[in-house]
């Protein structure tokens, strides 16, 4: 669907995290922005939703992730804990994750360690809803990363985390 998408989700970026002007890219700020706190902002973790969010069909995106680690891009649920540590809203959150020691993690309630041959730098996020499965790929040569089985109820939204200055993540058009 060719929707317009972006990282727009302002009202729900942690204050750690800076957005460009065309919203397709995040980066980790260099200090506390001041933002105010609503229901929607994620304040436990550098997070934040994109858009649109979806209730229905079949819809994928594509991401570039710089060089550096500790980034995660997947989707969530729109009941995702904000307010608490990443650790406790796992279970509403499906991500595949580059962590700081270059290990990379499927994201779930119980995160497992993958084997991946090679480093992807553009990934293809795609989202089956009513089979309930998110599956990743590496978009350059569109070898299957990673997928999860899931049954969504609720509205499901592109997730995005972010914890190292090294790096960014842009959504491609």
């Amino acid at each position: 669907s060719n929707t317009k998408r972006g990282l727009g989700q302002h009202e729900t970026a942690s204050s750690d995290l800076t957005l460009s002007k065309d919203c397709k890219t995040v980066r980790l700020g260099d200090g506390q922005q001041n933002l105010c706190d609503t229901p929607k902002r994620f304040t436990g973790s550098p997070s934040i939703l994109g858009c649109p969010g979806f209730t229905g069909g079949r819809h994928y995106w594509e991401l570039e992730v710089g060089d550096g680690d500790s980034w995660a891009v997947g989707v969530a649920v729109e009941s995702v804990r904000r307010k608490d540590s990443l650790s406790m809203a796992l279970g509403k959150i499906w991500a595949l994750r580059l962590d700081w020691n270059h290990q990379y993690t499927a994201l779930h309630m119980h995160p497992t360690l993958l084997e991946l041959k090679e480093e992807p730098r553009r990934i293809r996020v795609h989202l089956d809803y009513e089979a309930g499965q998110v599956t990743f790929y590496n978009a350059e040569n569109m070898t299957q990363i990673l997928q999860f089985k899931a049954s969504f109820t609720e509205k499901v939204f592109p997730y995005f985390w972010l914890w190292s200055q090294e790096t960014y993540i842009q959504l491609c058009d």
